[in-house]
C-alpha cells in the first residue's frame, strides 16, 4: 500500500479532479437501477451478501448491488470476489471511482483512514466497520472530512440495531432512571467484541462516559480460542457515566468472553430491573435495513458524536489495560490508538485462501 504522503496526493490529483475531468456522470447516474457497493479489504463480515439475499420480510426493492473488491494481497481479493462480486479491481482509489459507495471493511483497522479519505473526499457514503479506526487522532479526522465533503459516514456494531435498543430507552423512561446496567458478548476479542457491547449498550441507554477500567483476560490472537480452544477467562470493562440531571453516576459492566450465553443487557433502573436478550436469528436482518437506508437514501444511523465517544471507549479501556487505573475519555490525547496484532489478519486470511482450495 502506498504511505500515507503518497495516498493522500494520488487522491487529491487523480480522485475528484479527475472524475470532473472526465466530463462524465457520476457512477450512480450512470446505473439509476442498482447502486454499485464496493468491499475494500478482508475483514471479520461480509455485509454485501444481504443485498443478493435480503431478509424475508424486507418488502422492498433491493437498490444496491455487490460491484468490486479489492484487498491488498491479489489471491485474496480473488478469493473474495466469488459469484458475490463482478469484478475485483486492483487499486482502491479506482474501485471508489467507480463505485457509489463503499465498504471498508479490512480487519487492519490502522489502514482504515487511508482507505476511507478518498471516498470521503469524493462523497461516495462509506461504512467502516469496528472498530471505527485506529488512533484518536485519524477517527476525528475521518469524521472532520465526513462533515466538510458532507459525506454519509457509517459505523457500527450489528447489535446498534436491535429492537430491543428502543425497547430499553422506553423501559428507562417508564421505571428510570438508570443507575447501572450489564451487558455481554460471548466472543472474546479485545478490538474486535468490546465493540459489540460498548456500542449496544450506547444506542440503548445513551451516552456521556466519563471512564473506562479494564479488567480480566486480554485476548488479541483469534486462533487462541477459536482453533487452538485454549482455556480463556471474562474480560470487563467498567464505564462510569458523567451525572445526568443531577442524578448518580450511572456504571456499565460490559464483559467479553467465551462462555455459553447470547447477547444481551440486564438493566437496572431506580424501580425495576429487566433483562433484554438479542434474537440471534434476525441479528443481521436489522443491519442489512440500517445499511440499505444509508446508501440508498444517505440517512446516518448514528450520530457522529456516538461514533466517536465509543471509539474513545474503547481506546480508554485500552489505556487502562496498560496503565491498571480508571482513564478519562477526554484525557486521552491524538496518538492513543487501539492495540493491533498480525495474528488477526493472519487468522483470516488462512481461512479464505483454505477456502478457495
Amino acid at each position: 500500500m502506498d504511505t500515507r504522503r503518497s495516498f493522500m496526493k494520488k487522491t487529491a490529483i487523480g480522485g475528484i479532479a479527475g472524475i470532473l475531468s472526465a466530463g462524465k456522470a457520476p457512477a450512480f447516474a450512470q446505473d439509476m437501477k442498482l447502486l454499485k457497493l464496493s468491499k475494500l479489504g478482508l475483514g471479520s463480515h461480509n455485509f454485501l451478501s444481504s443485498f443478493k439475499n435480503p431478509p424475508k420480510n424486507f418488502a422492498k426493492p433491493v437498490q444496491c448491488k455487490p460491484y468490486a473488491v479489492w484487498d491488498d494481497i491479489p489471491e485474496v481479493a480473488e478469493a473474495m470476489k466469488g459469484d458475490l462480486f463482478e469484478k475485483v479491481i486492483h487499486d482502491p482509489v479506482e474501485i471508489i471511482r467507480e463505485s457509489d459507495g463503499v465498504l471498508v471493511m479490512h480487519a487492519d483497522y490502522r489502514k482504515v483512514f487511508e482507505l476511507a479519505q478518498p471516498a470521503l473526499e469524493m462523497g461516495k457514503p462509506v461504512f467502516i466497520n469496528r472498530p471505527f479506526t485506529a488512533t484518536i487522532a485519524d477517527a476525528q479526522e475521518t469524521v472532520r472530512l465526513a462533515q466538510a465533503y458532507d459525506t454519509p459516514l457509517m459505523s457500527a456494531s450489528s447489535l446498534e440495531f436491535q429492537p430491543e435498543c428502543e425497547e430499553m430507552g422506553q423501559f428507562i423512561i417508564d421505571k428510570g432512571p438508570l443507575r447501572a446496567y450489564e451487558a455481554y458478548c460471548m466472543e472474546p476479542h479485545f478490538t474486535w467484541h468490546f465493540p459489540h457491547v460498548i456500542n449496544y449498550a450506547h444506542a440503548a441507554l445513551g451516552g456521556g462516559i466519563d471512564t473506562a477500567y479494564f479488567a480480566g483476560d486480554y485476548v488479541m490472537e483469534l486462533r487462541k480460542w477459536t482453533i487452538d480452544k485454549q482455556p480463556i477467562g471474562s474480560s470487563l470493562c467498567v464505564l462510569t457515566y458523567k451525572s445526568r440531571n443531577g442524578e448518580p453516576s450511572i456504571i456499565g459492566m460490559n464483559h467479553c468472553g467465551a462462555q455459553p450465553g447470547g447477547y444481551h443487557i440486564d438493566v437496572y433502573a431506580a424501580q425495576e430491573n429487566k433483562l433484554f436478550e438479542c434474537d440471534v436469528k434476525t441479528l443481521f436482518d436489522h443491519m442489512f435495513i440500517a445499511l440499505h437506508d444509508f446508501f440508498v437514501n444517505r440517512k446516518i444511523p448514528r450520530p457522529y458524536e456516538a461514533i466517536l465517544e465509543q471509539h474513545r471507549a474503547l481506546v480508554a479501556a485500552n489505556v487502562s489495560r496498560i496503565t491498571g487505573r480508571a482513564v478519562k475519555l477526554d484525557s486521552l490525547d491524538a496518538d492513543d490508538a487501539l492495540p493491533y496484532s498480525e495474528g488477526i489478519r493472519r487468522y483470516i486470511v488462512n481461512r479464505i485462501l483454505q477456502k478457495k482450495q
